[in-house]
């Protein structure tokens, strides 16, 4: 099985063009470098507000949806990504996402198409239902809501494995202030989730 995460900038028509294509890029660039996700395709964008890519580490979606929408929330206020996730197999992979096909595909395509109805801007469609999940997700979507501009920086920072002190000096904050800004995130909450979503993933991908 795979994940296929198909992504779209939330408000993108209210942010000038040039300032989203950089938040946009420099998303990407850091979802490229970031050695935990095994890509069975690299993120491609589209339609200019758009990205999808495959993950061959399912364990890993939901960190990898979690660091999408940090790097663009942390320029405004109301600059988000909304993230369907889908779960399965992928029986025509080519070289690019947008001419690819499968059962995950299609469940991301599908989740998609709906997710602007549901109040979770993260989502996930797997093989079986899922309604547990997806209600972890709207209460992960409770303390994601709140997270200021300099919050969304710090989890950022944690996501990509850093510590207090390097957190710090790329903030130019003192190390207590750091501190206060990841005990204000809940980042205990997530690292907690985060540990265990594998755990919950399998209890629906196993055939």
């Amino acid at each position: 099985m795979k994940a296929v995460i198909t992504a779209d900038m939330v408000n993108y028509t209210q942010f000038p063009r040039e300032e989203t294509a950089l938040w946009l890029e420099e998303m990407l660039a850091v979802l490229h470098q970031n050695q935990d996700f095994k890509w069975a395709l690299k993120p491609e964008m589209y339609r200019g507000d758009s990205f999808q890519a495959v993950l061959k580490n399912t364990d890993e979606a939901m960190r990898l949806a979690i660091l999408a929408r940090v790097c663009i929330r942390k320029h405004a206020p109301n600059a988000d990504m909304r993230i369907a996730i889908g779960i399965g197999k992928t029986e025509q992979l080519t070289d690019r996402p947008g001419t690819s096909d499968g059962e995950a595909f299609r469940l991301s395509g599908h989740l998609a198409d709906k997710i602007r109805q549901q109040k979770a801007r993260i989502g996930i469609a797997l093989p079986k239902p899922s309604e547990p999940l997806s209600a972890t997700l709207d209460l992960l979507e409770t303390i994601i809501e709140d997270w200021t501009l300099a919050q969304s920086q710090v989890i950022e920072a944690l996501l990509q494995g850093r510590n207090i002190t390097q957190i710090a000096e790329a903030l130019s904050i003192s190390q207590p202030a750091a501190s206060q800004r990841v005990a204000a995130s809940k980042w205990w909450a997530i690292e907690s989730f985060l540990a265990t979503f594998p755990k919950q993933l399998s209890l629906y991908t196993k055939r």
